[in-house]
């Protein structure tokens, strides 16, 4: 009886179609998505390359799936996800010095891992998502915002970051780079 049903089932397999399932993507080897930045001129308003002296300075982070299956990206702590790199006509910015200590602080004492609570979001394939976003320099009417950098100087600037897919570990995948320009 047994060996009929075995039987009976092992040609059902073979006269049915079976349809593959895509398998989500968990980015744990090379991420299937890239990250795009622009900085804003308004909170999360349109992008925007010229600033004064004294402005805040948000950036936008959309994420583009490039695969035709679903994929995961985390949205976490700045500290770290995001991790700038500023420059002015070639010379590296340095952070702000709180924030170069709070992202080794962190990292030392796996505050991720242990106190953070990471969102995980869905991009669908070949599809782009404004997923996050952070402020790179606060304006001189302090917001309370957590920004990477003092007020910047007049002159011409680019910025790319490497963003982390994951939430506390894993592949960082490096941004496009822009410009934008700082008036007095």
């Amino acid at each position: 009886m047994l060996r009929s049903l075995l039987a009976v089932a092992c040609l059902i397999g073979t006269l049915v179609p079976v349809k593959p399932i895509p398998v989500q993507s968990t980015n744990t080897q090379t991420p299937a998505l890239t990250v795009a930045i622009a900085t804003t001129g308004t909170f999360l308003g349109p992008p925007s390359s010229k600033f004064k002296v004294g402005d805040q300075i948000p950036v936008s982070i959309t994420m583009t799936n490039d695969t035709p299956v679903l994929s995961t990206a985390c949205i976490s702590s700045n500290l770290y996800q995001n991790v700038p790199r500023l420059t002015k006509e070639g010379k590296v910015i340095p952070y702000i010095n709180w924030e170069a200590y709070e992202q080794k602080s962190t990292e030392r004492n796996q505050v991720c891992q242990r106190e953070n609570l990471p969102q995980s979001i869905a991009i669908g394939p070949r599809e782009s998502k404004l997923t996050d976003w952070f402020v790179l320099v606060d304006s001189t009417i302090a917001t309370g915002a957590e920004a990477w950098y003092e007020q910047l100087t007049p002159g011409k600037y680019e910025l790319s970051i490497q963003r982390r897919i994951n939430c506390c570990d894993g592949p960082m995948v490096e941004s496009n780079k822009i410009s934008f320009e700082v008036t007095p």
